[in-house]
């Protein structure tokens, strides 16, 4: 039996939607659905991932994000601070006039790392929030 199919809606900035389609040429996709699809299994099995780490980890947090949306900066920088017990070093770099990228040095328990990441990826301008997990 087929697997029952289910239509949606999506909005996307058009600069988005553009690369999306430059991909789907490159890569081989026959539609815009089988590439989201495929990135949303990708997201939803990285979600699970961090769902599943235990104990004490050490790790690399990187962000990247539009440093010209509004509050976005202050949003980012009050997480680090109410987490300087998890989050011992930050690097922000100057990706253009429009991104900016921060890894922080990560170590603690899984649980609240991944509680700061999801605060972190949910924040608006926020364009990738990635851990990267070291197993000492």
């Amino acid at each position: 039996m087929a697997e029952k199919i289910t239509r949606i809606s999506l909005t996307l900035p058009q600069e988005l939607l553009k690369e999306l389609d430059e991909s789907l040429k490159s890569r081989g996709y026959a539609s815009r659905s089988e590439a989201v699809r495929d990135a949303l299994r990708n997201l939803l099995s990285e979600y699970k991932y961090r769902k599943s780490l235990e104990g004490h980890i050490v790790g690399v947090l990187i962000l990247v994000y539009e440093h010209d949306v509004r509050g976005l900066a202050d949003a980012i920088i009050d997480i680090q601070h109410s987490s300087s017990e998890i989050i011992n070093t930050v690097q922000h770099i100057h990706l253009d006039q429009k991104n900016c990228l921060e890894t922080s040095v990560v170590k603690g328990p899984a649980e609240k790392i991944e509680k700061i990441v999801e605060r972190l990826e949910s924040l608006r301008g926020v364009k990738q929030a990635k851990l990267m997990v070291i197993k000492p």
